[in-house]
């Protein structure tokens, strides 16, 4: 080959190295990126288990509570469907008493 090929060659050459260097200086800096949103994924991530986790805490305590309010209201009904009772019996009974009279 002659001396001007074989300069033409490796500046092309070289030329090819410094775009395939500022390919790879590239592509370091897009690893770079998705590692620090692979990091903040992972803190989001963690910061939503957390917070999930007191959501269902609380959750679950309204629905303790739901609970134990359905159960006094449900006292109450049989008591106010007892002490009802209990009125209607002495209305029966002083009704007798007023017929009774007649």
């Amino acid at each position: 080959m002659d001396r001007e090929l074989v300069e033409y060659l490796d500046r092309r050459f070289s030329d090819l190295d410094g775009r395939f260097g500022e390919i790879d200086r590239r592509f370091g800096e897009i690893d770079r990126r998705f590692d620090e949103i692979d990091r903040r994924f992972d803190e989001l991530r963690r910061h939503f288990d957390v917070v999930g986790e007191q959501l269902m805490d609380k959750i679950q305590l309204v629905g303790e509570g739901v609970t134990g309010v359905d159960q006094k209201v449900d006292r109450l009904a049989a008591d106010m469907r007892t002490e009802f009772q209990n009125v209607d019996r002495r209305l029966l009974h002083l009704q007798a008493r007023v017929i009774g009279r007649d």
